[in-house]
């Protein structure tokens, strides 16, 4: 269960971005989002990492049910902010390797990582796996996170 919380702690809130769709000139509004995601993510800034979302987000963890809607993935959050209150988030990388735009959708995958530390002392603990999310443009210009789905790989120890 500790693995799972720390995987989607790293994978909900996506941060970092390395992407390269030449000619595109929507990336540096999805670049917004991501720098705004990284932000929030440090911060495990509920309501922050909630504004980022479509109000009929979908989020598809590894081994559980789909959570479906802003309120109940916030929920989701918020569950797992108390279960990591022990821990504290020393980095995490967001690495997209596509990002895809098409009209008022945009598709993209990649890796992410991060490290966790007990707040107690102890070995920091390394999180990361594979991601894939879509997002819808908003009429402002805006992205917002619609889907997301990851899976994570073994936890390392460090």
């Amino acid at each position: 269960m500790k693995f799972l919380l720390l995987s989607a702690v790293f994978a909900l809130p996506l941060a970092v971005v390395h992407a390269h769709n030449p000619g595109d000139t929507d990336l540096g509004p999805i670049e917004e989002l991501h720098r705004r995601d990284m932000a929030a993510s440090k911060a495990f800034d509920v309501d922050a990492l909630a504004a980022l979302w479509t109000d009929d987000i979908v989020s598809l963890a590894p081994d559980q049910p789909p959570v479906i809607g802003k309120d109940a993935n916030r929920a989701m959050l918020l569950k797992m902010r108390e279960q990591s209150a022990a821990f504290e988030i020393l980095e995490y990388r967001l690495s997209f390797q596509e990002i895809k735009i098409t009209g008022d959708w945009a598709f993209e995958w990649g890796t992410f990582s991060g490290t966790m530390r007990p707040r107690a002392g102890g070995a920091a603990i390394q999180s990361g796996g594979k991601l894939f999310r879509v997002l819808r443009r908003q009429r402002d210009g805006s992205w917002r996170v619609a889907r997301t789905m990851w899976n994570s790989d073994a936890p390392q120890g460090k």
